[in-house]
């Protein structure tokens, strides 16, 4: 066997190949880290899950609001508490359950444990469905709007001030 570069022999893995194949939980596991929690036999109860999943779903499509998105999530989660669980844990615990179709095939793709915080994954949330090149594009948007000379609206005013008159 060859050593590595500080001189050390690897040990070989003796495992037999029936061994090898058994199926096995290690390296699995979602992207939130598991988190100390104070209260013993901690899980999230269905209707906690129930109220997240019937209040606010995001589906990941090009139309949905992830800001709104949040805004309702953080309006939801706000009546649930448990007592010793922070709202953080309790937050971060019940994201994933408002998340379906393109949303949750994003979420299970993220790193295994990388997500320590609410906070955090509010950022990575974000990052993903309100992106800075769409800041940007809303901004032009916007700023093309207040460029449109006001006889265009007054224009388009007039037509549909002469259909509400013909009804």
């Amino acid at each position: 066997m060859a050593a590595d570069g500080n001189g050390n022999i690897p040990v070989p893995d003796l495992r037999t190949m029936e061994e090898l194949c058994q199926p096995s939980l290690n390296g699995r596991g979602g992207p939130i880290a598991p988190i100390a929690i104070q209260v013993m036999n901690f899980r999230l109860k269905n209707d906690m899950i129930q109220q997240v999943q019937n209040s606010c779903q995001f589906h990941g499509l090009s139309g949905d609001d992830a800001n709104k998105h949040l805004d309702k999530f953080l309006h939801v989660t706000e009546s649930i508490k448990v007592n010793g669980v922070t709202d953080d844990a309790l937050r971060l615990y019940l994201f994933p359950h408002s998340l379906t179709h393109h949303a949750t095939a994003w979420f299970d793709r993220l790193p295994r444990n990388s997500i320590n915080t609410f906070e955090q994954m509010a950022k990575m949330f974000l990052r993903r469905y309100f992106p800075p090149s769409m800041v940007i594009k809303l901004i032009n948007e916007i700023t093309n709007f207040r460029n449109i000379p006001m006889n265009h609206y007054l224009r388009h005013g007039n037509i549909i001030s002469n259909l509400l008159i013909d009804v």
